[in-house]
């Protein structure tokens, strides 16, 4: 009820506001001026950076935002039950494997959705068809400017504003195997200076093997007022997912067990599932304050009630529980600066970022049981950050950023001995409170070989805190106590642009200490959480797009990643899970203008070795290749005034694979896998109101 109580203050307030800004005049800001959504005032310089546009997304085979991004080199996207939409799905940036959500920064029109906890990032409310543009910045450069944990890449996810369109309506349906079925509707509105945008999304699917059921509702609503010195805006939207957890396959090459082959499609787990429920509220204001400085502050509100279920088959009565909530509060003020010092033209944002999350779990054996553990926290981090872009002569361009960092922890458990089941629990761990701090930096520097050539390079620092689960985990089995991860970055690399062939090269590598990872032999077999030996990235990527004709245009990618321990037990030992080569392509042919495109990919990821699997000693994920073929077009005279189709084959070759598996801890010719969907063909309808 506190929550709710200074959420509708917080919305009281800002009303307020925009009442009493009269100084603002009829819009003139256009949609892509409005730097609410992002911090890239300027591209980035040193750094390999993508950005993938509207029509590249809308005329993707991809399905969903997580296969979507798996297209782009050197990112990685890995599914345990090929889940409709997204669900459950992850996405790798520079191979972390197990704990790539937790190294990879995603946000939504700038705005953190990597949470305190392990959960990963839902997918499932961000619809193909709601996003302007996706920015890709790899390696740590992004740090700088949004925090701790891009330390293998930011994806920030940009959403279409309402503002400068015409009105318009339109329902957007699909039907697809695993009798899935999904909705999206969308209303924009403008008069004057204010521009309303209303959109709801509803899937339900029965999954692609037993126990897989997903329903899935969403709700968005966001209003703007436009001026010619700045805009302002809030956004308020909910959800509500419940997804059906069938568990893993096993393979036991020692008992002549392959349930991968013999029975992929049923569950292990039947009656195992998730619940959650989002809230989430943002907020801001962009101003222009004299020729050269934009303000901007903006602030949000996430909040998500997570329930599980997952029941004992072994017998052992082992059956878990778990109720969590989950509200993060941010403060993002910040500054876009244009000023000239010594004849050079200078670019830079100065800004501050406050988070601050509370945590509360239960834990009990059974539904309407009292909780074992209660786990309590509360975080604070306090970000303080300045970027500058300059010239230092006519053919070399430089970038200095530098973030400090400010992270307060505390964290309890209020262990109830007596209820049910608590003697086959973890005893209780004590209270911890902790305050840290760290700086980041990131140095970039270009220079203009000739036309068209340009070399560039940079080096950065950054860091990852602990989440509250792996602190819970933690291999110190009395506190939550976890040292922050850190590494550090160096890239150099070769872009050539033209207006028909666009290509890029470069090579990178990665150190880091107190990476934090799982490992399974901790725990009694059960394994915990540790700050594990330092290890090491070194890789290369290269993609090429060659416009051919008008109507026919070619992208290749090809990344290679070398992922060890560099000390320890398992020095020189692949990093699992994170596979050494990835290849991909893609044809964009327009065969009758706007009426029909084809877009066909093929794309090659190679064998990783298995979760938990550090001594390299198990058996290794297959390698695969996956082609995909989409269909689609537009049936009214021009493009976005009539209707819109598509048809989606996604695995056109029907292969058998998965992309995750876990080794006993015992036994390294015991395993889990993860069976993925094989051929589906997905066909979607879009129509104006």
């Amino acid at each position: 009820m506190k929550s709710r109580h200074r959420t509708l203050v917080a919305l009281g307030a800002f009303l307020s506001l925009l009442q009493t800004t009269p100084g603002w005049a009829q819009s003139t800001l256009s949609d892509e001026l409005i730097v609410t959504a992002t911090r890239l005032s300027t591209p980035m310089t040193g750094t390999s950076v993508t950005v993938i546009e509207e029509e590249d997304i809308r005329n993707s085979p991809a399905e969903d935002l997580p296969n979507l991004l798996g297209l782009e080199v050197g990112i990685y996207n890995r599914d345990l039950f090929s889940g409709v939409t997204g669900a459950q799905a992850t996405v790798d940036v520079r191979g972390f494997g197990a704990v790539g959500t937790q190294n990879t920064l995603l946000l939504l029109d700038g705005r953190r959705l990597n949470d305190i906890d392990l959960a990963a990032v839902d997918f499932t409310n961000i619809p193909l068809n709601s996003i302007k543009q996706i920015e890709i910045i790899r390696g740590n450069a992004g740090s700088v400017l949004y925090g701790d944990g891009a330390v293998g890449g930011v994806i920030n996810i940009v959403t279409k504003s309402p503002v400068n369109r015409p009105n318009s309506a339109d329902i957007d349906y699909a039907i697809g195997q695993q009798q899935r079925h999904e909705t999206n509707m969308s209303v924009s509105q403008s008069r004057g200076p204010y521009s309303l945008n209303l959109s709801s999304n509803f899937v339900q699917a029965s999954g692609f093997r037993d126990n897989n059921d997903l329903l899935q509702r969403s709700a968005l609503g966001q209003l703007r007022y436009t001026g010619n010195r700045g805009e302002a805006f809030i956004k308020l939207g909910g959800d509500f997912q419940s997804l059906g957890l069938p568990g893993a396959r096993l393979i036991d090459r020692g008992a002549r067990t392959d349930e991968f082959v013999s029975a992929r499609n049923e569950a292990a787990t039947p009656i195992d599932k998730a619940l959650q429920n989002g809230l989430h509220l943002a907020l801001g204001i962009t101003r222009e304050l004299s020729n050269g400085t934009e303000l901007i502050v903006d602030g949000g509100l996430r909040k998500k009630d997570q329930d599980s279920f997952i029941k004992d088959n072994t017998g052992g009565g082992f059956n878990q529980t778990v109720d969590t909530e989950l509200t993060t509060w941010s403060l993002t003020p910040r500054a876009n600066l244009e000023w000239l010092l010594i004849g050079q033209d200078h670019q830079s944002v100065v800004g501050m970022d406050l988070y601050y999350a509370d945590y509360d779990s239960d834990r009990s054996r059974n539904r309407n049981e009292a909780p074992v553990h209660r786990y309590l926290a509360h975080q604070t981090t306090f970000g303080l950050y300045g970027q500058d872009d300059f010239r230092l002569s006519d053919t070399w361009t430089a970038q200095v950023g530098g973030r400090f960092i400010r992270n307060k922890f505390a964290g309890g458990d209020e262990f109830n001995p007596n209820a049910p089941g608590a003697n086959g629990f973890v005893g209780k761990r004590e209270t911890t409170g902790a305050i840290e701090q760290h700086y980041l930096y990131n140095i970039g520097l270009e220079y203009e070989m000739a036309q068209n050539l340009a070399a560039f390079g940079r080096t950065g620092r950054s860091v990852r805190l602990p989440t509250i689960n792996e602190r819970i985990a933690s291999s110190d089995g009395s506190t939550f106590k976890l040292k922050t991860q850190i590494s550090r970055d160096v890239e150099v690399g070769l872009r050539y642009q033209t207006k028909k062939v666009a290509l890029q090269v470069s090579a990178f590598a990665m150190k880091l200490k107190n990476e934090l990872r799982f490992d399974p032999t901790l725990g009694g077999g059960f394994g915990l959480n540790e700050n594990a030996a330092p290890t090491r990235r070194i890789g290369s990527e290269m993609t090429a797009g060659h416009e051919i004709t008008s109507n026919l245009k070619l992208q290749l990618n090809v990344a290679f990643i070398d992922a060890k321990f560099r000390k320890g037990v398992f020095a020189d030992n692949a990093v699992p899970l994170v596979p050494q080569w990835q290849l991909g392509s893609r044809l964009n042919w327009r065969l009758i203008e706007d009426k029909l495109i084809a877009t066909l990919s093929a794309n090659y990821i190679d064998r990783a070795r298995l979760e938990n699997d550090e001594s390299n000693e198990g058996e290794q994920i297959p390698d695969y290749y996956l082609v995909d073929l989409r269909l689609g077009g537009h049936l009214g005279q021009a493009e976005y005034t009539g209707p819109n189709w598509s048809m989606e084959l996604t695995n056109l070759l029907d292969k058998n694979y998965y992309n995750y598996g876990v080794r006993s801890a015992t036994n390294i010719k015991r395993f889990n896998v993860y069976p993925l969907a094989g051929r589906a063909a997905l066909i979607r309808l879009n129509w104006p109101l």
